[in-house]
């Protein structure tokens, strides 16, 4: 099912179903949260700070380096 939607989504010959464009959404949040996360700790470790003060991830992500 996944790589029947992933195929329509690369080469589509037909409109994409509602089914198949939820799967590869849910499929492209669970692969970008952790890429968001390991950006964020090598952000963190080079120490480079893109707004003052502590950042809104701050709190969520901190539990995975302690």
């Amino acid at each position: 099912m996944f790589s029947r939607a992933l195929e329509n989504a690369l080469y589509p010959f037909e409109p994409m179903s509602w089914t198949d464009a939820f799967l590869l959404s849910c499929a492209a949040l669970a692969v970008s949260l952790p890429l968001l996360a390991a950006a964020y700790l090598a952000k963190s470790a080079l120490g480079i700070n893109l707004m003052a003060g502590p950042s809104p991830l701050h709190e969520l992500l901190y539990q995975f380096v302690s």
